[in-house]
């Protein structure tokens, strides 16, 4: 009888021990999550024409607005708004008697000026940065990219585009490419805050 018991008990103890090692197999490790620096990063394509950047200017501001083309750039491209989709940025001007229009709060794009909080007036002689917001791979040329800004006391002398991470060592995390001019007299940056244009002086 006594052996009888001692065999159970033994019985009993190695279903509980080899139910133990199954269930710490079971337990699986969580799922590495992506770093940021295995993201996709921006890639640029190719020079736009004069042909391309007429186009999306036709496609999202009609005539309200022409090229400038009085500066040696009258345009840049880069991810301006860091979403990995390429944005042009391009000199405009107001366009015959079309002022009503280009101030009036009914239209598709957004109303800017990096120096102040409150929404601008355009007059006549108004040079404007108009900004389009890429869609997917490719970019403000995709015929969907309507996210569109005019930026008035946005366009200066020493235009060029400058990624953002040459200045988040000396500056708040700077979403994408920045544009880098001087307005003014004064060198600085026109960036992307994640809901609008701002405008911050670099020494």
């Amino acid at each position: 009888m006594f052996r009888k018991v001692m065999l159970c008990m033994a019985c009993l103890l190695s279903t509980a021990c080899h139910s133990a090692k199954v269930e710490s197999v079971s337990i699986s490790a969580p799922a590495p999550v992506a770093s940021k620096a295995s993201e996709p990063a921006y890639t640029p394509a190719p020079k736009p024409s004069e042909g391309e950047v007429r186009k999306a200017i036709v496609r999202n501001y009609e005539n309200v607005v022409t090229i400038d083309n009085s500066l040696p750039t009258p345009f840049l491209v880069g991810d301006f708004n860091g979403d990995k989709s390429e944005d042009i940025a391009i000199v405009v001007k107001p366009a015959g008697a079309k002022l009503a229009e280009l101030n009036s709060e009914y239209v598709n794009w957004i109303l800017e000026d990096p120096r102040q909080t409150k929404r601008p007036t355009i007059n006549r002689d108004d040079l404007l940065l108009a900004v389009i917001h890429g869609v997917d791979r490719e970019g403000w040329r995709n015929q969907v990219a309507r996210q569109t800004y005019l930026l008035k006391n946005a366009v200066g002398n020493e235009f060029a585009t400058q990624p953002g991470r040459e200045l988040n060592k000396t500056l708040p995390r700077i979403r994408g490419d920045v544009i880098r001019e001087k307005l003014d007299g004064t060198a600085g940056i026109i960036f992307w805050t994640g809901g609008r244009y701002a405008w911050h002086p670099i020494a």
